[in-house]
């Protein structure tokens, strides 16, 4: 695992530490092997599978890391799950990581996570589903961004800095890690640490990392404050590859199945929506992260996604394997609910 790979630096470690202990409880209670993805397909006298406007249950909680990217939840939650009787709420998680460790528990519904630790996830057996892709790697929407004095220019100026890149599993993580490597860099000579979106600014500002993933709010800030751009997370090999999604675990798929339909459908329309019309994303760029509208106008909008996309999703497992990290390779076919066609 990335984990064991990269060195976790003493920030956050509680929150590191906690979230392991979860996923090697959850990994104990799952020796069997995971469960097969559930799927949307029509029964036999070609009836739907699923009536999303039947949902089990009429509330659910979804969860994820607050930044741009959880724009379209907020979205549906106001304009589109009432239609199929579900009210969402969203609660905040620090990492991918305390992420998909929720969704296995069932304290949520769904996560937004990260391809990358789903992918460790489903290796080890944890039973876990992709139930509706969020958006695709989009170039000038993610950097990794260095602070001001650091000395750092390049990928080779990384070596013995302290870099954050939000959760060790994150798309940023391994991104970075892929890319050194192609250019003959080490990343283990790296001080990896966790730090959520909102330490940042004040973390560059004491010095006490060198460099951070920044998107959104947090990259106006730093930028604000002399930050350079290092590393575009979304250009180049990445652009189009999916970035990151909302997953479920596939017990609670198998006991609500309506439910999780109600939540595709509520999110794929939202995210469609967003894609469309550049104002609504701007309103609740404002509104959900608390930005001002001269941030909203000058930010770029990451390129949200109405369907599954088997071929980008694996992308991330070519991109992991190059890392040297992959320990077990998986093929989200066999992972990936299909949206269903009776929204």
């Amino acid at each position: 695992m990335i984990t064991s790979a990269l060195r976790r630096g003493r920030t956050r470690g509680i929150i590191a530490a906690t979230a392991a202990v979860g996923v090697a409880a959850l990994l104990t209670a799952c020796s069997g092997g995971a469960a097969p993805a559930p799927t949307n397909e029509p029964t036999q006298d070609g009836t739907a599978a699923v009536d999303p406007h039947a949902p089990e249950l009429a509330s659910v909680k979804i969860t994820g890391i607050k930044g741009p990217g959880l724009i379209p939840l907020i979205v549906a939650a106001d304009k589109f799950s009432e239609q199929y009787g579900l009210t969402i709420e969203f609660v905040p998680a620090d990492n991918s990581g305390v992420a998909i460790t929720q969704v296995v528990s069932g304290d949520v519904a769904s996560a937004n996570a990260s391809y990358f630790g789903v992918i460790d996830a489903i290796g080890q057996g944890l039973p876990l589903v992709v139930v509706a892709e969020g958006w695709a790697s989009t170039p000038e929407t993610g950097y990794l961004m260095a602070r001001a004095g650091s000395g750092i220019e390049d990928l080779a100026g990384l070596a013995g800095k302290t870099v954050n890149v939000i959760s060790l599993t994150s798309s940023h993580a391994i991104k970075l890690r892929d890319s050194m490597i192609a250019e003959g860099l080490d990343p283990d000579s790296v001080n990896w640490v966790e730090l959520p979106y909102s330490e940042v600014a004040a973390a560059f500002e004491q010095g006490t990392i060198d460099a951070s993933s920044a998107v959104g709010p947090t990259l106006a800030a730093v930028l604000g404050a002399g930050a350079t751009p290092v590393f575009d997370y979304g250009a180049g090999a990445y652009e189009g590859m999916a970035e990151s999604g909302w997953i479920s675990s596939t017990d609670f798929v198998a006991k609500n199945p309506n439910t999780i339909a109600a939540f595709q459908c509520s999110i794929f329309a939202a995210q469609g929506a967003l894609h469309e019309d550049r104002a609504l994303y701007e309103e609740y760029f404002q509104s959900f992260l608390g930005a001002p509208e001269a941030a909203a106008k000058a930010d770029v909008m990451v390129n949200f996604q109405t369907t599954n996309r088997i071929d980008a999703l694996n992308r991330n497992v070519e991109v992991y394997e190059a890392s040297g990290l992959l320990s077990q390779s998986i093929d989200f076919a066999d992972h990936t609910l299909a949206a269903p066609d009776n929204c």
